[in-house]
């Protein structure tokens, strides 16, 4: 089981459930409206630093994870600067 976090400014939103859908990845939680500072600057929804970010938790088996970053990957190479980010780690448990 791998846990995904896909971080994307809020502009994406479209496209990012887009991904999911072609990923075939219909488990998500989604974070929205977040503030943050990073490579692209500062994001805090004011007039001095406009904008928010968003997440996306994924939890995927090994093929479903494999989709998706390939999909992001794709989207990423046609986008060139898409300000969006795949971040992966392994899970060893899940109590349900």
């Amino acid at each position: 089981m791998n846990a995904a976090m896909i971080l994307f400014d809020s502009s994406l939103r479209e496209e990012v459930f887009m991904i999911m859908k072609l990923s075939e990845i219909i488990n998500y939680t989604l974070f929205h409206g977040l503030h943050g500072s990073g490579n692209q600057g500062k994001k805090e929804g004011t007039i001095t630093w406009p904008g928010t970010n968003e997440i996306l938790m994924v939890l995927a088996d090994e093929e479903g994870y494999k989709r998706l970053k390939e999909t992001i990957s794709r989207y990423k190479k046609e986008k060139g600067e898409a300000h969006l980010l795949l971040f992966q780690w392994g899970i060893k448990e899940v109590i349900v």
